[in-house]
Formats: C-alpha cells, sequence, structure tokens
C-alpha cells in the first residue's frame, strides 16, 4: 500500500503542484513509514484513511453523517485496512458499511480512477472514550455522484443521523471549504 500511495501522492502532486507545502507532512511520513504501520490504528504518529463526497445530482445536494465521537457532520469514510488493495477500495467499502450505498458513480480528474480528487492531512484529537492519543489522519478523499438519495441506512455505531447539504453548506464548513473550488470542477 505504501508504494501505491507514493504513486497516487506523486500524480496528485503532478496535478496540483502548489500542493507540495499542504502535502509536506504526508511526503515526510511515507518516507519514515512502513507499509504495515500505515495501516495500523494504533500507529499514533498516523495511519491512511480514505472517504467519498457523495453529490446528489437530482438534488444537488452532499450527504454528510453525524460523527458520534467527533460530534461533527463529516463525509462517510474511514481508515484504510490491511486487505484494501486500494485507497479506492477503501473508500468504496467505507461509504457501503456507513450509508449502504453502493451505486455510485465516480467523477474523476483523470482517467485513473485511483487518483484521489484531494488529499488532506488533519490531526485527530485525543479520543477520551478510547483513550486514544491524538494523532494524523492522512486522508485521500474522492467523490462519487448518486441518484439513491432516499436508501441511506446509516451506520448506527460510527454515525447518529445524516443529512444532505448544499454547496454552500459545504463551503461554510471550515473543514471542507478550501475543496469548494475543486469540487465545482468535477460536478459540471
Amino acid at each position: 500500500m505504501k508504494e501505491k500511495v507514493k504513486e497516487l501522492l506523486r500524480s496528485y502532486l503532478e496535478i496540483f503542484p502548489e500542493e507540495h507545502e499542504r502535502q509536506k507532512i504526508l511526503l515526510n511520513y511515507l518516507e519514515t513509514a512502513t507499509n504495515e504501520n500505515i495501516t495500523d490504528w494504533n500507529n499514533f504518529n498516523g495511519h491512511l484513511v480514505a472517504g467519498g463526497f457523495i453529490y446528489s445530482k437530482n438534488d444537488q445536494k452532499f450527504l454528510v453523517l453525524y460523527h458520534k465521537e467527533l460530534k461533527m457532520y463529516l463525509y462517510p469514510g474511514g481508515h484504510i485496512d490491511r486487505d484494501d488493495l486500494t485507497p479506492l477500495e477503501a473508500a468504496l467499502r467505507e461509504i457501503k458499511e456507513e450509508t449502504s450505498l453502493s451505486d455510485l458513480t465516480q467523477l474523476t480528474l483523470t482517467n485513473n480512477p485511483l487518483l484521489p480528487f484531494d488529499i488532506d492531512t488533519h490531526i485527530i484529537p485525543y479520543n477520551e472514550y478510547r483513550k486514544l492519543p491524538e494523532h494524523y489522519h492522512f486522508d485521500i478523499r474522492y467523490l462519487f455522484t448518486t441518484d439513491s438519495t432516499d436508501n441511506i441506512s446509516i451506520d448506527k455505531e460510527e454515525a447518529s443521523n445524516y443529512k444532505w447539504i448544499d454547496i454552500k453548506e459545504l463551503e461554510k464548513d471550515p473543514n471542507y471549504g478550501k475543496i469548494v473550488t475543486k469540487i465545482k470542477k468535477l460536478i459540471k
């Protein structure tokens, strides 16, 4: 997985060279991490996660889930497991587990579906419930469309609610506002 992610990051930075500084922590991490510990949930230097923004073309809204532990609305996604062959496979698995959605169409930057439209590094705060220390999530993000806005069945262990929000609300969210320009280009 490590080599696949390094290659994805190289390709990603060819498209978005202005993000080299933004990707420095991940670049450094991939130089020192082992293939085994990049997907190890107990590696508190950080680990890989993947997810997908889901856009309803019919309603022109995005799906977000209320995460019980983080107490905020997030797009579906989660940890990349050792059994996942690619970050895209992990994102699709997580989306299906968390929402039951499987009829998705991916919107891509290039003809390579493995290439995400965004890669983000963020700190996950100390988890009081699980007693887990603060650590990095290296988040590989994809964008999908769906027509199935009524067939959502959320994983009640992780999320307590869901809603569909428009692009303006997504843009106001400090976690996602900076990627709305990319999203707008892809959904046109």
